[in-house]
């Protein structure tokens, strides 16, 4: 880092660190911000739905970018990016610990970069991500994999299937399977499983029965009330055989796993995580050890353990802890808090390619809405601003 410069590293490069970043970059010159991120292309996963299901829908400029290329506009020395792993937090040094996809099965080959703050951004991954009881299907970025390879291996079999089952019917659920339905090609069956008795938990009454009633008219198939105990796949045929908690089998061609979320944070201190693996903060966006704020370690986006891990919280996030940190660098003026509660709740959900549900705070959206703002191309539109750390 350049003498005289606050030396700031930023672990994980998806919306959280990167708002945080130009923030941050903005607010204090003197800063030297290091990005580190397995990957070096930022991937707006928020598209997934509409991209995998019909890959002909987005080409990958829309939804893959350049992470380097949007910090131009910094002076020389302010900002560095590293691609690499982090594996550890050294305190003792204060130094993070990062191995690279060249020397990944090289415990001696492992580089160390200095710091005075450190803001964890790692977020998160679900097991269809990971293929765990799942297709595999890139919701999020994984480690030092290809997520263009990852991509297209998904369409190709998303394509081939002409039975597909979805377990959960969150947003991602009810959004897959609309994107399903519509798929060119022969029409596939598609069954969405709801382990309660209406789709979109936390939504409206009225959203959540307007989102069954769209998916109804594209002939989804809705199973209420039960929940997968486990997806089977033939390892000769790769077909599968879905076990529900009633007892029922459904037969498949492709099994998709729309629930559960795994903190990335097997290089953080266990003394910062809670009971589920996320990491504790105050109302600073501090990270917090054993009931203690640190002063030098901050964190953002769904590694928190803050819940509505959505994409509209991490602008806010980034914001606040990007003020905190420049106030703790220039010992002035206050510290801002963060509440999760003080954001309106929203949730806005296609249901294929011109309508869809949702609401914000108690108002219902209409479906030309949703199109609109979301349906139309799965906010791909705004991608350039959230790599550039430029929403509101």
């Amino acid at each position: 880092m350049s003498s005289g410069r606050v030396s700031v590293i930023v672990i994980g490069a998806s919306h959280a660190g990167l708002a945080f970043s130009h923030k941050l970059l903005r607010l204090v010159p003197n800063a030297s911000v290091t990005l580190i991120n397995p990957s070096s292309a930022y991937y707006f996963n928020i598209a997934a739905p509409r991209f995998l299901a019909k890959p002909e829908s987005l080409p990958p400029s829309k939804y893959l970018f350049t992470i380097r290329d949007t910090f131009d506009e910094y002076p020389n020395g302010s900002f560095a990016f590293v691609a690499g792993l982090v594996t550890k937090i050294d305190y003792s040094t204060k130094t993070v610990l990062v191995r690279s996809e060249k020397n990944v099965g090289d415990e001696s080959s492992v580089s160390s970069v200095a710091f005075d703050y450190v803001v964890i951004a790692s977020g998160s991954t679900t097991p269809a991500t990971l293929g765990q009881g799942s297709l595999k299907l890139p919701f999020k970025a994984t480690a030092f994999e290809d997520t263009q390879r990852a991509i297209y291996e998904a369409q190709e079999k998303l394509r081939a299937a002409s039975r597909v089952v979805i377990g959960g019917a969150g947003p991602l659920g009810v959004e897959l399977a609309g994107e399903l339905a519509e798929a060119p090609g022969p029409k596939k069956v598609i069954t969405l499983i709801s382990k309660t008795d209406s789709l979109l938990e936390g939504a409206t009454e009225t959203v959540q029965r307007t989102a069954g009633l769209l998916l109804q008219r594209k002939d989804v198939d809705i199973v209420r009330n039960v929940t997968v105990d486990r997806a089977d796949q033939n390892p000769v045929t790769g077909n599968w055989t879905i076990v529900l908690s009633t007892g029922q089998t459904i037969a498949a061609d492709e099994y998709i796993s729309t629930t559960g979320v795994i903190p990335n944070n097997e290089f953080i201190p266990k003394s910062f995580l809670d009971r589920d693996g996320w990491v504790n903060v105050d109302q600073y966006l501090r990270v917090v050890e054993n009931e203690t704020s640190r002063d030098d370690t901050y964190a953002v986006g769904d590694i928190t353990c803050h819940p509505y891990r959505l994409l509209s919280r991490v602008s806010l996030q980034g914001a606040i802890a990007a003020a905190n940190v420049s106030a703790s660098i220039s010992r002035k003026g206050y510290l801002t808090t963060y509440s999760s509660e003080s954001q309106k709740k929203m949730m806005v959900v296609p249901v294929g390619q011109s309508t869809g549900t949702g609401h914000l705070g108690g108002w219902t959206l209409w479906g030309c809405l949703v199109w609109f703002f979301k349906g139309k191309d799965f906010l791909t539109y705004e991608a350039p601003k959230f790599l550039r750390g430029k929403i509101q």
